[in-house]
């Protein structure tokens, strides 16, 4: 009898964060993600970019990465990667692997460029899939002098769950990596908060952590190692 009360307390248990969700492997569009967070070199200057590949599961893959420049009179570019700023002026960097392809544009100056100006992206809280996990609430991700800061506002209000991280991510299927006390961080999702959330509602910020790029991410989510995502917000 007693097993059968432990049984019965642990699916309760589970099912505050599994529910009637049903998972799917959804498809998303193949990604490459320039990871070297730099946007501005002086003249002389050597930089090794890197880059990361995802496939349309959203999963990290080993692929070649063709590097070139669309600005060779302003920077010259290694089949490695490794750029070489010759000229002040706007260089565009590409990156392409197997389909996909992106492009990173770097300010190339006579002298080191000090960024103070404070860039902002902004979303909207929604509740995602049909279940019973409801997210809402305004997010902003702040980035001055080269360090990012993600805050939720007044009215950011989630369901609690036993198990929730904060991440930024690249799709919204449910497929992430997230490790307790070590964040995570690919090309799919970047792990922002450290440990499980224990406050649901009101204002908290995080630190975005060293080596993420926000701007390589393209939603806030909250997601339950148990299984679902409960709520996401498009960063514009």
């Amino acid at each position: 009898m007693k097993q059968v009360f432990l049984m019965l307390s642990s699916i309760i248990f589970l099912s505050s964060c599994i529910g009637t969700d049903l998972i799917e492997e959804t498809e998303v569009p193949e990604q490459v993600l320039i990871s070297t967070n730099i946007s501005s070199i002086k003249i002389g200057d050597e930089v090794l970019f890197e880059a990361i590949y995802t496939n349309k599961y959203g999963m990290t893959e080993n692929k070649q990465v063709i590097w070139s420049t669309s600005t060779p009179e302003t920077v010259s570019v290694t089949s490695s990667g490794l750029i070489r700023a010759l000229k002040a002026g706007d260089a565009v960097i590409k990156a392409t692997a197997a389909n996909a392809e992106t492009t990173r544009i770097i300010k190339v100056s006579a002298d080191p460029v000090i960024e103070t100006g404070i860039n902002t992206r902004s979303g909207i809280f929604m509740s995602a899939g049909s279940g019973s996990y409801t997210v809402t609430g305004d997010v902003m991700i702040t980035t001055q002098n080269g360090k990012s800061k993600i805050t939720v506002k007044d009215n950011f209000k989630a369901s609690i769950g036993p198990s929730l991280f904060l991440l930024l991510t690249n799709h919204t299927n449910g497929s992430y990596m997230v490790v307790n006390n070590n964040p995570a961080i690919n090309g799919t999702s970047a792990q922002i908060s450290l440990n499980r959330l224990t406050n649901f509602q009101g204002a908290m910020s995080w630190d975005v952590p060293a080596g993420v790029d926000v701007k390589n991410y393209k939603y806030a989510l909250l997601y339950c190692t148990l299984g679902p995502v409960f709520g996401f917000a498009e960063l514009k």
